[in-house]
């Protein structure tokens, strides 16, 4: 069974609060009193069905007395029953089809002002059929949402002297897929390379909010979004600054980002793929991230019920940052991480690599709870991928983290798998590793100390460390195949992780468990 800090019990208290995705319900609940170490036990089942399923146990906040955490991998657009402390509750998880009201087409134009949007019943679908929508370097942004209950599908972006897609004030409920984004983005200086720099932060989809409004419930699915103007510096010079793909600051939350395609060439990275502050409620999966100085995926701030899974990503500093985690619980589970790159003026032989999992905390901001199981860490190509596994950042500790079934397998053996940095409250276990453990003493006490061997890509050969040799966790992976899990992001046997918009096409969601329903 699942090996917790203690064991959960059931006690009574206040309705349960309920915020769901497609995928995943967010779950707070105040218990009358602490219920331990252990959390608040929780079970699930699909309405109508007969028998309940165990989830993982809601993480106590001493800070505020409530119980937070999340039910993961269910099914769109299907009902759900809850029990949590005595109580039964309902909730469904959001459908993938979205009413449609009205269809605006759209034809190839320097800018799209979106000002009129729908309502719960009936979406405003801005349909581009390929349509081009060229800024030029004239117009601020290709297009612009500014009215709730929108989708904007299917435009190829480019020109934009700032950001491709800018969400203001008045848009929620914003869905962004199929569409093709590239060429955004200011100039702000050339560096003594020659290469020209961009503007830090100017993004492909982006969105800057404030107290005044909160955006919620936007869903970026399916696009390309690639190749900005400028790129970003690289380690090399300083810390990154430049464009990025996605960007949210201070935005609420009840985001999706999935299966999105984001790329860029040599020379021209972006900052972050991916980046943001002070989110919740959140999920980022099944997406292919590439080409960025410095983080893959930006999940950094409050990450109250934050989801990252599910996500190849290659040639970045590190994969997901998440320092700090104030608020929690997030969760970094099945991530393939495979090229590292830093240093751009260093050969990738002799870069400076990052971990895959940046996850610090200041002495202001942080405590809030991470869960990371079932990731895996390649070293492809002579050994090129992560210098670390999980890490605290520049003098920043490692606290209140749970690892559980993930291969960490480093760049070099001398230097950390995972490193506390003089953190506290962690607890690792039944880790595959080939680092040093710079941890508490007694780390890792079933974990395998070794070198994973595989078949194909990211699949563990049958015969690898790590094959058999993880441990249950409830709802993450109840349906292995063998004996017991396996340790990684993929299970040997199973259909194989897919990413990107090859994903949703195919319906293999980037989860071998939704993948072997199928």
């Amino acid at each position: 069974m699942y090996m917790a800090l203690a064991a959960a019990v059931p006690v009574l208290g206040a309705e349960p609060h309920v915020v769901p995705t497609f995928e995943s319900l967010g779950i707070y609940w105040t218990p009358p009193a602490d219920p331990g170490a252990g959390g608040c036990a929780l079970r699930f089942r699909k309405r109508g069905d007969a028998s309940w399923r165990e989830a993982l146990p809601l993480w106590f906040d001493a800070r505020n007395g409530e119980c937070r955490g999340s039910i993961v991998q269910l099914e769109p657009g299907t009902a759900y029953e809850i029990a949590l402390g005595g109580q039964q509750v309902s909730a469904s998880t959001w459908s993938e089809r979205f009413p449609i009201a009205r269809t605006v087409k759209a034809s190839a134009a320097r800018a799209l002002k979106i000002t009129e949007g729908g309502t719960p019943s009936g979406y405003v679908l801005y349909e581009g059929d390929g349509a081009a929508i060229d800024g030029g370097d004239a117009e601020q942004y290709n297009i612009t949402v500014a009215a709730p209950y929108v989708i904007v599908r299917g435009f190829t972006l480019k020109g934009a002297k700032q950001d491709a897609i800018r969400l203001l004030p008045g848009a929620h409920d914003v869905v962004i897929e199929d569409n093709d984004i590239s060429g955004w983005g200011r100039y702000r200086y050339t560096n003594s390379k020659g290469w020209k720099i961009g503007m830090d932060m100017d993004a492909g989809v982006r969105a800057v909010c404030d107290k005044s409004w909160r955006l919620e419930r936007t869903i970026i699915q399916r696009n390309r979004i690639h190749h900005p103007r400028y790129g970003a510096n690289s380690w090399s010079w300083d810390h990154p600054a430049g464009p990025q793909a996605i960007t949210y600051s201070h935005c609420g939350g009840n985001h999706v980002i999935r299966y999105n395609e984001i790329y860029s060439e040599e020379g021209h990275y972006f900052n972050d793929a991916i980046g943001g502050e002070d989110n919740a409620d959140t999920d980022i999966y099944g997406n292919r991230i590439s080409h960025a100085w410095d983080d893959g995926i930006e999940a950094e701030g409050g990450n109250r019920n934050v989801r990252i899974w599910g996500n190849y990503l290659d040639l970045t500093a590190t994969g997901v940052a998440s320092t700090v985690t104030h608020n929690g619980p997030l969760y970094i589970f099945r991530n393939v991480y495979n090229r590292s790159r830093k240093m751009s003026e260093r050969a990738p032989d002799a870069d400076d690599r990052g971990p895959f999992a940046k996850a610090g905390a200041s002495s202001e901001w942080g405590g809030g709870r991470r869960y990371v199981f079932h990731n895996t860490l390649l070293q492809p190509d002579g050994n090129r991928g992560a210098g670390g596994g999980i890490s605290g950042n520049s003098n920043q500790p490692l606290t209140n983290t749970i690892t559980r079934n993930n291969i960490w397998y480093i760049w070099k053996p001398h230097w950390e798998s995972i490193n506390e940095v003089g953190g506290s409250g962690n607890d690792f276990d039944y880790d595959l590793y080939n680092g040093k453990l710079s941890a508490y003493r007694g780390a890792e006490p079933h974990g395998i100390a070794g070198t994973p061997s595989y078949e194909r890509d990211f699949v563990l050969a049958r015969r690898s460390p790590g094959v058999d040799a993880g441990v249950r966790i409830p709802n993450f992976n109840d349906d292995y195949v063998g004996a017991a899990p396996d340790i990684g992001a993929q299970e040997t046997g199973a259909p194989i992780l897919q990413f990107g918009i090859k994903a949703a096409t195919s319906r293999q969601v980037a989860t071998w468990r939704t993948a072997r329903k199928q």
